[in-house]
């Protein structure tokens, strides 16, 4: 589940390895204390075949490779990290290497199938596993379980400097379950070893993985942190939905330090319109008609009904893709990335402004000069609809100045930090396509 267009139009190739060893798992040393700081050793051991996948340039790789711990929650492997911030990728010439890390992708039986017994919305987002998909291709793939996990995917980052020539550093990745698991890692597997030189963590829920794996979708929220004396630099990016909704993660804030940073997005959704619709064809080729068509705010991205069109923000993929930037060039010894307020909260909730947009953490122009109130919260009802947000448009036409003040809000984000001046044409040319939009609806 990737993106749609050729990887050769952006002068990529795609590659497929197994790779066979016997990986350990691991068991804790004293209690996993919310600090991070958690004792562990080695508990067993196993073998296994697993798969990668490389997106390589074929000329120009700039020598680092992004390895993303694919995940599992569909029953399939999904590439959420590639397909949000893949422009900013292909843009810098990095290489992308997703790893099969878990067993539920290639032998069944998803924590979204186990939700799906007493949901059945959540079958809409159910996809196979590799054995099925595939009995032939992939008959020789075997997980010994998720306690193996870890392991199986620090061999795979070892892996990848023999795979790449030219490669000079790894940035492990993940999101949402796989974010879960890349805590659990850094907290508890990566002091015995990581060939990993940064960690991006991409919506979290509060309560991280455990040794043998992800528990349910209960049992999310908790206050478990990143441990402090990460050897290699972490930078945590969340949304609304991880904060405060369905991934219930504020009891886990931490300050930043030399090692960690926390970026915390109002208006922005744990999935959205980029990552269901525009991102498996925006090869950088679409026009900005064609780019907002596709982010438009459905309300059936997965072909169910939910109770509100989803959220349709970018900025989730805006500000990923300069998350990426700032984490290469911190984890080569550069500058840190900027510190960001958090989203105001209070006991527990958003604090919203006069439209209904939250307020604090980064600033973007979507929420300072709005056209709508987007939202990581909103759907009720239950279900996968709960990952998705809402978009509310706001009532009349944009203000005469709406163009000349989001243009000022885009280079106010980009001076703070947190988006790429190389995105900034394509936000102002969509800006533009969404404003005449806005102004044609309002006059009818």
């Amino acid at each position: 589940m990737s993106t749609f267009f050729p990887l050769s139009d952006v002068g990529y190739v795609a590659e497929e390895y197994f790779l066979s060893g016997t990986a350990e798992s691991y068991r804790l040393r004293g209690s996993a204390g919310d600090d991070g700081v958690w004792a562990t050793e080695v508990d067993g051991s196993a073998p296994f075949t697993t798969r990668l996948v490389v997106y390589r340039p074929v000329e120009g790789y700039s020598g680092t490779a992004v390895v993303e711990w694919l995940n599992a929650s569909s029953g399939a492997d999904a590439p959420p990290i590639w397909l949000l911030a893949h422009r900013q990728l292909i843009r810098a010439r990095m290489a992308w290497v997703g790893v099969t890390a878990q067993y539920a992708p290639i032998h069944g039986g998803s924590v979204m199938a186990a939700a799906a017994e007493g949901d059945e919305s959540w079958n809409s987002v159910l996809l196979p596993p590799l054995k099925q998909t595939d009995p032939v291709r992939y008959a020789d793939l075997s997980h010994p379980g998720d306690g193996y996990s870890y392991d199986i995917y620090r061999q795979s980052g070892e892996l990848v400097g023999k795979l790449l020539s030219g490669t000079r550093q790894l940035l492990a990745a993940g999101q949402s379950q796989s974010a879960a698991t890349l805590v659990t890692f850094v907290n508890a597997i990566a002091p015995h070893g990581s060939p990993y030189d940064g960690y991006l963590i991409d919506g979290r829920p509060g309560h991280p993985a455990t040794l043998t794996g992800w528990g349910d979708l209960e049992a999310l929220d908790g206050g478990i942190r990143v441990r402090a004396d990460s050897a290699a630099p972490v930078l945590v990016l969340q949304t609304e939905t991880d904060v405060v909704g369905f991934m219930r993660s504020i009891d886990s804030r931490q300050p930043d330090s030399d090692r960690f940073r926390l970026w915390e997005l109002p208006g922005a959704a744990h999935a959205d319109s980029y990552t269901v619709g525009a991102s498996f064809t925006d090869s950088g080729a679409l026009t900005p008609a064609e780019l907002v068509e596709r982010m438009a705010p459905r309300r059936n991205p997965l072909g169910v009904d939910f109770p509100e069109p989803i959220n349709s923000g970018p900025q989730h993929h805006y500000v990923l893709q300069r998350a990426i930037a700032a984490l290469s060039r911190w984890a080569e010894g550069g500058p840190a990335p900027a510190q960001a307020d958090r989203l105001e909260t209070s006991a527990g909730e958003l604090v919203l402004d006069h439209h209904g947009n939250a307020l604090g953490g980064i600033r973007t122009p979507w929420l300072d000069v709005p056209l709508a109130v987007l939202s990581g919260l909103g759907q009720e009802g239950g279900g996968p609809a709960v990952m998705f947000g809402c978009t509310r448009p706001l009532p009349g036409p944009p203000p005469d100045n709406y163009l000349t003040a989001f243009r000022a809000a885009t280079d106010k984000t980009v001076a703070a930090g947190f988006l790429l001046a190389d995105d900034v044409p394509e936000i102002l040319a969509a800006a533009a396509v969404n404003h005449a939009s806005s102004t044609e609806d309002a006059s009818r």
